[in-house]
């Protein structure tokens, strides 16, 4: 049985302008979906399996989420990532984020 890109939760698609950081460098990406454990990315950066490294996005105007990522695996569809830290301000506009994507969802369908 194959176990390594196993996915847990649902991803909901996402098309938001993003940064990440590497030491002391900033470098944009493309925040294409977002879960209750990571993100799947893509940048114009070549990015190695099990690096940690920094994100900053806006979520909503004026509200960023900031965590940093552990790169699960690197393929030319994306970047997948899982969160290993993040603070509790960017928990809660995440967790937002998602009720507010399944309550459209529930209403679109009921």
């Amino acid at each position: 049985m194959k176990t390594g890109n196993l996915r847990t939760g649902v991803r909901i698609a996402i098309n938001r302008k993003a940064e990440l950081i590497s030491g002391d460098a900033w470098f944009p990406c493309r925040l294409l979906d977002i879960s209750d454990e990571g993100f799947l990315l893509v940048c114009n950066k070549t990015l190695a399996v099990g690096q940690i490294l920094g994100l900053r996005f806006e979520l909503y105007p004026g509200k960023f989420v900031e965590c940093k990522l552990e790169i699960r695996y690197a393929k030319e569809t994306g970047i997948g990532t899982k969160i290993v830290e993040i603070d509790e301000k960017s928990v809660d506009l995440r967790q937002l984020f998602l009720q507010e994507h399944y309550s459209d969802k529930l209403n679109k369908s009921g």
